[in-house]
């Protein structure tokens, strides 16, 4: 067939060709994101365009006597996170197409130089009523670092190594060297964070070191009896449920750091100490929040857990020093740090209205 009787039967073919490519794309992503422990950044389609088509029948070295032998007009790419991820993706893509085995390819050992093209290749049929049984797509899984060095490689409008500057060849090899390696880093540090997390419980109950606290060490620090005990108390104090969603993770860590409570063993010490004061704090807070901000806890269908921590932090901050003065410049640099960064007086008058209202708590 000519190349202008080709594409005239690809724009015939193209909104067959586009309805099946999104099916399979839904249901491969619909696949990936039931599988727990799997996270994928993108399953996405892409159509191959009439001008690149007509590129690619022009090419001296291919020639195709029919539009199905070209296999690339549906091309569905995933892009995972990790690298030790598009294993897995392929394991499910194997089991949800009739991959043909025969014309699919593992990039990642046939091209070891060319780390952008280093990804799993899968040729697949369409197997569609409205198209030849002999259609065909194709699937590439690879990292985000994999993608991202593929889309640049092919802006600078190389296709062919060859066809490249040697000395721009050496340096793209070498920065490829260097991305494969923080590609292997990421996995290593996502494991080391995992069993990091998975060690906390034991390391928190053995209580023999200093644990820093953390957006992982919070986790189990929530589950301590001390914090769960009081998180029921502060809700049952304002006539709520306890919910599972913690309290603002970043805000409470950065509260908490700003208080001086650094550790595990800081905020377990403190419960231990300001209990009382704590559970006092509560409706002071909540009369001074409403008058301040409109912030009541009607408007919560549930509490927080770790608010408890919320309140540990005022208690330390207002634990020190005998002066009221001295009292209000720690409040103040408090909530400088976390609300009021540009504002010091804003800072200075919630301190001062949070300073009045907490004036018959103990530890104040």
């Amino acid at each position: 067939m000519t190349h202008t009787a080709l594409l005239d039967e690809y724009d015939r073919a193209k909104l067959a060709l586009e309805d099946r490519g999104e099916a399979i794309r839904e249901e491969l992503a619909a696949a990936l994101s039931s599988n727990d422990g799997l996270k994928v950044h993108s399953v996405s389609l892409r159509l191959k365009g009439r001008e690149s088509l007509a590129g690619k029948l022009r090419r001296p070295d291919k020639s195709y006597r029919s539009l199905w032998d070209i296999t690339d007009l549906v091309g569905i790419r995933i892009i995972t996170y990790f690298e030790d991820a598009v294993d897995e993706v392929g394991r499910i893509v194997e089991q949800r197409l009739p991959v043909d085995l025969g014309r699919s390819i593992d990039k990642r050992r046939h091209d070891a130089g060319a780390f952008g093209y280093r990804s799993l290749h899968y040729v697949f049929q369409l197997g569609d009523a409205s198209l030849p049984p002999q259609a065909h797509g194709e699937v590439q899984v690879r990292t985000v670092l994999e993608h991202a060095w593929a889309e640049i490689e092919h802006d600078l409008g190389y296709k062919a190594r060859e066809a490249m500057p040697a000395a721009v060849r050496h340096r793209l090899h070498r920065l490829a060297g260097l991305l494969e390696l923080a590609d292997q880093e990421f996995v290593t540090i996502r494991r080391d964070l995992e069993l990091y997390a998975s060690e906390l419980p034991r390391r928190i109950a053995a209580a023999r070191e200093a644990i820093p606290l953390d957006r992982l060490s919070l986790v189990p620090l929530l589950e301590h009896p001390e914090v769960r005990a009081l998180d029921a108390a502060i809700a049952s104090s304002l006539g709520k449920e306890l919910g599972e969603e913690p309290f603002f993770p970043e805000y409470l860590l950065r509260m908490l750091r700003s208080s001086g409570v650094h550790t595990v063993a800081d905020a377990i010490t403190g419960f231990q100490r300001h209990r009382r004061s704590i559970l006092a704090m509560v409706s002071p807070y909540f009369a001074f929040a409403w008058k301040t901000w409109r912030l009541s806890p009607d408007q919560m269908a549930q509490i927080y857990r770790g608010y408890s921590l919320f309140f540990l932090a005022h208690a330390e901050v207002l634990r020190a020093g005998s002066l009221a003065i001295d009292k209000a410049e720690r409040l103040t640099r408090l909530y400088r740090e976390l609300d009021y960064p540009e504002d010091e007086r804003a800072a200075q008058e919630v301190a001062g209205k949070l300073l009045e209202a907490f004036r018959d708590v103990t530890a104040c």
